[in-house]
């Protein structure tokens, strides 16, 4: 059986070294697709090719958060170019904790062609506690979050995904549907993944990680004509930081712990139990740089390329 990963990544230099080489002791190649990445992810990415890992690595430049449409033409290159039998659509911050491969072989084996399993999608939270550390540090120390049943997963898709035209990887990779316009589109087939496969998610690591990430991606949002709704946690993050207000830890956790949308008298995110449970892999990073404590170089740099595009668009319109 051969099984892949798909990813789209931005700006992710603190953890996309961390995230290839943990979860290529599981897969047997990656396809990552950089999407306009203002940091030192590209170069990452690169170091890691120079290894021969079985790395590919493509760079989109639509100014637009696409995740749906790039994660799916991904994944069907992949189908199209290797044997895969699953593909995977991974974010940077997942990781697969699965006991091992040949147990998640016998899993995946076990199901009908046409079924796509979803896998729990437990979240991670780091100590919080002001001191510096690289990733792999921030992996071993954090902890699972417990107490809140999440109401979605990560998806796997299967083979048969690539024969179905129309079909397509939604929005943040928790499910697979097959037609053209969202409101008649039909979920394919999925089952629920046993609980000793996850993919873990470890989303907030720093205030200036958290900082690139929204003021970023809100931004691509606008661009791509997909706004966050304002009653959206992720709207919230952004609104804060547009407020200049500084993100606390339950503000990191929250749009990941309470879900997409805002919920009235939640309890704090930090406040939930929290369990010891290991799913880093014994990995060593060479390409990673030191943690930064400056977002502003990433966000002015993603401004200017939304800037250029807009006057190359207004420049062409005006000549035309």
């Amino acid at each position: 059986m051969k099984i892949w990963g798909v990813s789209m990544v931005r700006n992710e230099e603190d953890i996309v070294e961390a995230f290839v080489r943990h979860n290529l002791t599981i897969l047997d190649g990656m396809l990552v697709v950089d999407h306009n990445s203002t940091d030192r992810t590209p170069a990452i990415l690169t170091a890691l090719c120079a290894e021969r890992l079985p790395l590919v690595v493509k760079r989109h430049e639509a100014p637009g958060y696409l995740q749906a449409e790039i994660t799916t033409s991904a994944a069907r290159e992949v189908f199209a170019r290797t044997p895969a039998d699953f593909v995977f659509p991974l974010d940077a911050d997942e990781f697969l904790k699965v006991g091992s491969r040949a147990e998640l072989e016998r899993y995946l084996g076990s199901l009908p062609p046409d079924v796509h399993p979803v896998f729990d999608w437990p979240t991670y939270a780091p100590p919080f506690d002001g001191i510096s550390r690289d990733v792999v540090a921030c992996a071993r120390a954090a902890r699972r979050l417990t107490g809140r049943a999440r109401g979605t997963g990560k998806v796997a898709v299967a083979r048969s995904f690539a024969a179905i035209p129309g079909a397509y990887i939604g929005q943040g990779n928790h499910e697979v549907y097959v037609g053209n316009k969202p409101q008649t589109a039909r979920r394919l087939p999925m089952v629920g993944a046993p609980a000793a496969f996850c993919v873990a998610h470890l989303p907030a690591r720093s205030v200036v990680q958290h900082t690139k990430k929204f003021g970023v991606r809100r931004l691509a949002r606008i661009a791509g004509g997909r706004d966050y709704p304002t009653d959206s946690n992720f709207y919230q993050a952004y609104a804060g930081l547009r407020a200049g207000r500084v993100p606390t830890p339950d503000d990191m956790l929250r749009p990941y712990v309470d879900g997409f949308f805002v919920l009235k008298d939640a309890p704090p995110p930090t406040s939930y139990p929290m369990v010891d449970d290991p799913f880093i892999a014994d990995i060593v990073l060479r390409y990673t740089p030191p943690p930064i404590d400056d977002a502003l170089p990433t966000v002015i740099a993603a401004v200017e390329g939304l800037t250029r595009r807009l006057a190359a668009y207004r420049k062409g319109v005006q000549s035309a």
